[in-house]
This record gives C-alpha cells, structure tokens and sequence, in this order.
C-alpha cells in the first residue's frame, strides 16, 4: 500500500507513525515532510497545496491513497482535484472544508441547523463589531477572526478593551491577513474544553477518543495563544455517554447540514467542544486532524487507522465497521518550541535530540537538516513529546521530563500539561 501523505507538521509525523505500524505494509511518501518522517518513507519536496502539482506526483508515484494533513491543501481544492482524476483522497472538498475555514459560515450552519453553540454576530466593520460588545455582550467575550489563522485567530477578551483592541487587531490591522476580513463576536462559555476527532463517510462517523488541548504558551493557561503546547488522552471527562451524545447531537446533524447545503464533508470532522453547565457546545469545527491531539492520540491506537481512511477515500460507508479500540493507561504530548514563539520564533538553532525508550515519541515539527546533515530549529513548534504509561501521572511526568532533555538555544515548553486532569486524578 503506497500513501502520499501532505505535510510537514507534528501531525503528520503522527500519521506516518500511526500508518507504518499497520498490519499492512506501507510505503509513504511524503510531500514535503520532515526530517522525522523521513526516517519512515521518502520525502518529496513539492508544494502541497497547489493541487495539480499534488495530482502530477501522486500519478507518477502510483500511489493508492493520499492523506492531507494540514487545512491548507484542503481549502486550496486538493481533494476535489483529485478526486476528478479518481485518485482516492482523504480529506474534505473545499466546499466542505469551508466548516474551517469560515467560522462565520459555519457558525450561521450550526444555528440554522439546532446545534449547540455559543451566540454570535459576524462583522466587517470595526465600529459595529465594537457596538455589538457594548450593547448585546459585554465581558468577557470572545473575538474571532473568520478565516484560516493557525489556530491563532481565537481571542478570549476579560474586558471590552480587551474585545475592542482585539477588534481593530482583526479588522484593521489585518494581523491574520485575509482570515480577518470578517470577525465573529461571541459569547463566553465557560467551561473545560474537550477535542473530540471522528472519521466520516458523510453520514456514519467512527468517533475516536477525547483529548484536551492546552492553547496558552505558558504554565496555568497563561500568556498568548497558540497553535497548541500540548495535549493529553484520555479525558476523564470524556465519557462513553458525553461521546453518544455528541454524535447524536453535533456530528450527526452537522453532516446532513453539510449535506443538504450540497456539501457533504468526508475525512476527519474535529469538532472542538465546551463541556458547559448545560452540555456541550461547539466552539468551532475542524476540517483535518488537530495539532498536537493527534500526537497524543494516534499512539493509544491499537486498531487499524488506514482502514477506514481508504474506506471513506474511496467512496464506501463505514456504518458496519468495529469501532476503534485503545490501548490502556494515558498519553501526554508536551510541545517543545522556540523562544519568541508565537509571534516571531527564533529559528536556525542546532539541535541535541537524546535517544528515548520505546513510550516515549518524539514529532518532529519544526526541523530540518542543513547542508552538512544537521538537525536544526525551522519553526516555532519544534518537536511534540509523547509519552504512554499505564497512568495520567505518570504519562504526565515522563512526557515533561522527556521534553526537557531535548536541547537547543532558546527551548520553552509548558511542565503543566493536563494540569486539570491531574488535579481529577491525583
């Protein structure tokens, strides 16, 4: 089975890993990659989102399935190019990849639709995103670019200062560039926040289990927001009946929305939730596999991933499939980045990479190898440490430890990851 896989992440270092232990063998490809991937497939350098360039190498390669990782490709039409050229493809079309990459869009979906959410208005103005705080919100309140942010675009504000700086951040200043064209103002929710991933064919889902993301870039959710400085699976939160009630009530009615808009989503729908006082609520959707959960959550996997991924690539349902099924004890995935990270990491920095035991995972993220064949910082997330235990604890400890013995000039990662569970547990 030969698999071209689209990305250069953690998360796609997660899927090359998650896919070489298959039952069956598989050969990856994988476009651009890293210098992690590389240790299990070939890498091509080539543009990932551009879908002709995609369709061009996935026909010379021969290959039997191609798996996009990041939303970029998908919003670019990589999937529906594909699929015209009946290459088998997992990942959304662009029109349903739009549950991402337009908030504004999908927020109107979901309310039209009955599903759980938080009130919102969406704006293009600067001022009357500013009277909508003032006069039906107030704070705290969340300001949200509506486009493609890097996971960035999320803004909770204490205060109407906080919303209205935020506003012009947006709006004006353009900071996420076109994401901001329009913003969404949004009612808090309070709560604890659970990421819940489930593969579709469209109309049956195979949810997988919970994992909670910790978005801030320093210990006890502090400082600016991020891509995400780790995760941790499972949540005790996450019960079987909170995941029956969310396909029922979220994933389900979101897939006929989808479809009867005319834009039925296949792939992986992540679906990024608020367990409030009165249930769960969406605080938005993805349209691909979220960084880092997915490094936290791929490694409990003890059934085959590749299966239903072909299933839903090539057209069939996946209804009669056995569920996943998961590996006890817990993963806890601590992100190691660079100093500056979020808004100007500082990069070109050799790396000293340890070797570790056979529970502890290392992601390359953001790296690569000069000339000379050393590994270097290239990005602000550098490596996601995963560690498996038979306990939350002590996945906890191990995963913080791990992280710590990575070295390179300028390392910053959290040591609280999964604090809240941790204080569940013991």
């Amino acid at each position: 089975m030969k698999i071209l896989l689209l990305g250069s992440g953690g998360r796609e270092h997660a899927l090359a890993d998650a896919l070489s232990r298959e039952n069956t063998p598989v050969e990856i490809v994988a476009a651009p990659g890293n210098p992690g991937i590389a240790d299990l497939g070939r890498l091509v350098s080539i543009d990932a989102s551009d879908p002709r360039t995609v369709a061009a190498l996935a026909e010379q390669e021969q290959v039997d399935l191609v798996v996009v990782g990041p939303e970029a490709p998908l919003a670019n039409g990589v999937v529906d190019y594909l699929q015209q050229r009946r290459i088998p493809a997992f990942g959304p079309t662009m029109g349903a990849a739009t549950v991402e990459t337009s908030k504004a869009d999908t927020k109107a979906l979901m309310l039209a639709a009955g599903i759980p959410t938080a009130h919102a208005e969406t704006h293009r103005v600067a001022s009357e995103a500013k009277a909508a705080v003032r006069a039906r919100f107030g704070a705290p309140v969340v300001i949200k670019a509506s486009g493609l942010a890097a996971g960035k675009g999320v803004i909770v504000c204490q205060t109407e200062g906080e919303a209205f700086d935020a506003i012009d951040r947006i709006l004006d200043d353009r900071v996420f560039g076109e994401a901001g064209a329009e913003c969404l103002v949004e009612s808090f929710m309070t709560g604890e926040e659970l990421s819940l991933f489930a593969i579709t064919d469209g109309h049956d889902v195979m949810p997988m289990i919970g994992a909670q993301d910790h978005k801030r870039l320093l210990d006890g959710d502090d400082g600016p927001n991020t891509g995400g400085m780790g995760a941790y699976t499972p949540v005790s939160l996450s019960t079987p009946a909170l995941v029956d009630d969310v396909t029922e009530r979220v994933f389900l009615p979101t897939l006929h929305a989808l479809r009867k808009r005319g834009t039925p989503f296949t792939g992986l729908l992540y679906a990024g939730l608020m367990l409030t006082p009165d249930g769960p609520k969406v605080v938005e959707f993805n349209c691909r596999f979220g960084d880092p959960e997915t490094q936290a959550i791929l490694p409990m996997l003890t059934s085959s991933l590749l299966e239903p991924m072909l299933a839903v690539a090539r057209g069939a349902r996946i209804g009669s499939m056995p569920p996943f099924t998961w590996r006890a004890g817990a993963s806890v995935t601590t992100v190691v980045a660079s100093s500056g990270y979020p808004d100007a990491p500082q990069t070109g920095f050799g790396i000293e990479l340890p070797s570790f035991g056979d529970d502890i995972r290392v992601y390359h993220a953001g790296t690569r190898r000069d000339a000379s064949g050393t590994l270097r910082t290239s990005g602000g997330r550098v490596f996601a440490v995963t560690a498996l235990a038979d306990t939350f604890g002590a996945a906890q400890q191990a995963s913080r430890e791990a992280a710590s013995r990575i070295g390179f000039d300028g390392a910053i990662h959290r040591r609280d990851i999964g604090w809240r569970e941790a204080a569940r547990v013991g």
